[in-house]
């Protein structure tokens, strides 16, 4: 939709099987191979800066609406969109006789919102004018617009073979092979990126080979017993891995010689603007290896259907992957906004000054090794008490052992890290095992009339994102770490400026003595446990028409928190937070948590925290009418709410990490209507049909045994969270929230408001514009502080993104050579009006509304229309 000059989309799919015996009865082979080659074009929508704001004129930011530093709404008046010079005060007296200190707006040669080119750190500059430079250059917001070309290329292959020594010993073997090559550039494209995750150049590999033995005792008695291998690597690039643009732009220290890599293209966050550089999460090398062994005893005994079993796990996995390998900085737009109201200021602005509000990088060693096991054993009864009613009763326990190898946890109470390697080694670095996941599951099928089934089960379980785990690797002594956040009520120093860079050697790591950030799973392992339960009613009307009702819920408990907030947060609002009571002199961890402890660490990231839950409930409703007569038809509809503060088993982030259950309300995936229709139609033309019914020959050959098949899909728009652009409360908040005043799809409320943020038509729903900005504002100062901001009163998952609808159709008919040969031929049309499905505003789960563009949907959720033919050949 957004495309201009879209390049084409070309996808070439290919592939076979065969499979046959090699000795009849005993010896049976197959295999198969598939391969695809992909060549998309992925429209991106982005915001780059004006010519002019590159050397530092924001005239074009003024709005015309103004406000007052004094609360009482005395003293100068200010544009709304003004910047301030971060380097200079000056005092305003108000009616109340009250004296606000006012940074001075910037002015040149007598022109406001102009910088002094005196005044503009080079570095910043150069930055500012290595963006690419708009397409559309009358736009604030979504200027950029570029095709970047997506390539994917596969290739797979499985063999299997199958040997029958005699009636009551079987054996298999299998091996498996997936090779994937590809390049997903990011929004700007190759040279400057554009996301913090996850654009690259990237090739991975996997392997499984199975092996697996039956034997069966009696026909009421078997043993199946199988073990499996499973090797998977990747190695994922930043697009320019080898090169050091990042001190070609003047930054010191950020592609460090003979560490390759921190190659690349530094990342470079500017709020309101698509941020700059390769991906923060790159390079990423892995090597992981499972193995894996099972053993199952089935036994029927009368009515009763038992099976035993156990299964146990041993994953290797050597990982490579840092945050900031090549550094970042993040300039918020706060050094150039009034900080007693929030109005004003511009990422862009604070860009020049060379004043970024945090900044990082991080240093490893080579791959960090993480071993661990699980092992599972369960009992399952199949009670078939009569002609009318089945039971089925299972408990499962399972066990997961934390992580061993080279990696460290965070001693919430200690506060020191303990590490499972080197002097002082704890087992697992002192994590507890989760010694109680029994998991017991019942369910029943009840025939109650002669065409209606009753079903119901409720079954525990408990879900371990065992590969999150391993980031316990990236704690001290292992990790090597530089990380500042900066207080903007401040002036910025020299040190801190984007042209001073890092230091050119990281301090040194200590589990001890702390430098940066850590992270922790706390002192025990929990894994998630989940409640699931359901009740259906199924009716079958005719012999080919079935009904069905359902109520389905899922209740979870203790989903981790996964870097969703920062453990080491500022316990309170106030303006000393970060820099202490003397500004001249600021302490950079001063009011977080273990400032008294450790007072060099900065954040303390949760992982595998189990902090979070979610509630789903939903109403199922469906209309089967099996193959008959030539039609075939499902017609399913979902009422459904998904309520928590947890996104699937990881969290999204939190405002305050001391309070995180006050972080409640519509969650991903929360699709509160969703209809689906799938259908197959034999068309009624050819030999022995209503149409045609006596030709034969050629005739038929072409224009009988046509079919129509399709989906169609429509379904309410997701939820997501209004946040602002940086943290005004000053404690080191994840998600910053606003406060909420009026209804955010009220389009009449404070147009001139939605005119300063550009939208297109004030007034009126727009893709520019998704819902109404001015409904958001900047919660006010926490009392006695003349910096440091409330939390916002937002709630999570208050907004929402458009609607879908899709229409996939498919043509398909076989061709029948000989007897025992014949040529499928498809065609498959996937989205077939080629109708636009928009993403959500924001682009994500959140939407910044504090920023022009906050509330525009710069993307489609579902491609443009695909078509694709195929041929299979069947012998």
């Amino acid at each position: 939709y957004f495309n201009v000059g879209q390049q084409p989309f070309k996808r070439n799919q290919f592939g076979a099987f065969l499979g046959g015996p090699i000795f009849k009865n005993k010896t049976f082979i197959f295999g198969d191979y598939q391969g695809s080659r992909q060549r998309a074009s992925i429209p991106f929508l982005s915001t780059v800066p004006l010519p002019a704001e590159r050397s530092g004129d924001f005239r074009d930011r003024l709005t015309g609406t103004t406000f007052t530093p004094c609360g009482d709404g005395s003293g100068p008046a200010f544009d709304t969109g003004a910047i301030f010079d971060p380097y200079s005060t000056s005092p305003h007296p108000c009616a109340d006789g009250s004296v606000v200190s006012l940074r001075n707006q910037v002015q040149y040669n007598g022109q406001l919102n102009v910088m002094d080119p005196a005044t503009i750190d080079q570095v910043g500059l150069n930055i500012a004018k290595f963006y690419p430079q708009p397409t559309d250059p009358n736009s604030l917001t979504e200027n950029y617009l570029a095709n970047q070309n997506n390539i994917n290329d596969q290739n797979s292959f499985d063999i299997r073979l199958d040997h029958r020594f005699r009636e009551q010993d079987q054996i298999f073997g299998s091996y498996s092979f997936g090779d994937v090559s590809s390049q997903q550039p990011g929004p700007l494209g190759p040279l400057w990126g554009g996301s913090d995750c996850c654009p690259s150049i990237s090739k991975s590999r996997a392997q499984h080979v199975g092996l697996g033995y039956t034997h069966t005792f009696s026909e009421r008695f078997l043993n199946d017993l199988h073990g499996g291998f499973f090797r998977y690597a990747v190695n994922a690039l930043p697009f320019n891995f080898g090169k050091d643009l990042g001190t070609q732009l003047g930054i010191p220290n950020v592609n460090r010689p003979g560490y390759p890599n921190s190659s690349g293209l530094t990342n470079i966050d500017v709020a309101g603007i698509t941020s700059l550089g390769d991906s923060q999460w790159l390079p990423e090398h892995v090597f992981e290896n499972i193995f894996q062994a099972a053993d199952t005893v089935t036994w029927i005994k009368g009515k009763h259907s038992l099976k035993l079993g156990i299964d146990f796990r041993r994953q290797q996995r050597n990982f490579f992957q840092l945050s900031s390998a090549r550094g970042y900085f993040n300039f918020a737009g706060a050094y150039t906004m009034d900080l007693t109201t929030s109005n004003g200021g511009n990422g862009v602005a604070d860009l020049l000054f060379g004043a970024p509000i945090s900044n990082e990088q991080d240093f490893l060693a080579g791959l960090y090794p993480t071993r661990y096991w699980d092992l599972a054993e369960f009992f399952q009864d199949d009670f078939r008490v009569n002609q009318k009613l089945t039971i089925n009763l299972g408990l499962r326990y399972e066990i997961t052992s934390p992580a061993n190898g080279r990696v460290g946890n965070f001693d919430l109470n200690k506060a020191v890290v303990n590490t499972s390697y080197g002097p002082g080694a704890i087992p697992h670095a002192g994590v507890r095992f989760d010694k109680r996941d029994w998991g017991p599951r019942v369910g029943f099928a009840w025939s109650v009339a002669k065409n209606t089934v009753v079903r119901s089960a409720f079954g525990m379980f408990y879900s371990a994102e065992a590969n999150i785990f391993d980031d316990l690797g990236l704690n001290p002594p292992q990790l090597s770490f530089y990380a500042a956040n900066f207080n903007d009520a401040a002036l910025p120093s020299a040190s801190q400026l984007i042209s001073s860079g890092f230091p050119a050697a990281l301090p040194p790591s200590s589990p001890i003595n702390i430098n940066g950030p850590v992270k922790t799973t706390g002192p025990k392992r929990v894994i998630p446990r989940i409640l699931e339960w359901n009740l259906g009613v199924q009716h079958q009307f005719t012999p080919n028409w079935v009904a069905q009702v359902a109520y389905v819920g899922t209740r979870s408990y203790d989903l981790w928190n996964h870097e969703a907030s920062d453990l080491n947060q500022a316990t309170q609002i106030l303006d000393t937070n970060f820099c202490g009571p003397d500004p001249a002199n600021c302490i950079p961890n001063f009011g977080r948590r273990y400032f008294a402890q450790q007072p060099n660490m900065t954040q303390v990231l949760p992982l595998d925290y189990p902090q979070f839950q979610s509630f789903y409930n939903a109403f199922q409703a469906s209309l089967n009418k099996r193959f008959s007569s030539g039609f075939n038809i499902l017609a399913a509809y979902t009422f459904a709410k998904n309520l928590g503060n947890a996104d699937g088993n990881v969290g999204g982030f939190v405002q305050n990490s001391y309070a995180a259950y006050l972080e409640h309300g519509p969650v991903a995936p929360d699709l509160r209507h969703r209809f689906s229709v799938s259908y197959l139609y034999e068309l009624p033309v050819g030999h022995g049909r209503h149409l045609l019914g006596n030709s034969n020959g050629i005739t038929d050959a072409f224009l009988g045994g046509w079919q129509v098949a399709g989906i169609v899909a429509a379904q309410t728009g997701e939820a997501l969270n209004a946040v602002l652009s940086s943290d005004l409360s000053n404690t080191g908040s994840f998600s910053y929230r606003p406060n909420q005043v009026a209804n955010p799809y009220n389009f009449s409320f404070d147009i001139a408001t939605q005119t300063a943020l550009g939208c297109s038509n004030p007034g009126h729903q727009t893709l520019d514009c998704w819902f109404n900005q001015a409904a958001f504002v900047a919660p006010p100062l926490a009392p006695g502080q003349q910096s440091a901001h409330s939390f916002g009163n937002a709630k999570i998952g208050d907004l929402r993104g458009p609607d879908l609808v899709n229409f996939d159709l498919v043509l398909q008919k076989n061709f029948r050579i000989f007897e025992s040969h014949q040529i499928e031929f498809r065609s498959e049309f996937f989205n077939l009006f080629n109708h636009p499905n928009f993403g959500l505003p924001g682009g994500g789960s959140s939407a910044a509304v504090d920023v022009p563009g906050g509330g525009a949907i710069t993307n489609t959720a579902t491609d443009n229309r695909q078509i694709e033919f195929a041929l299979k050949y069947t012998f």
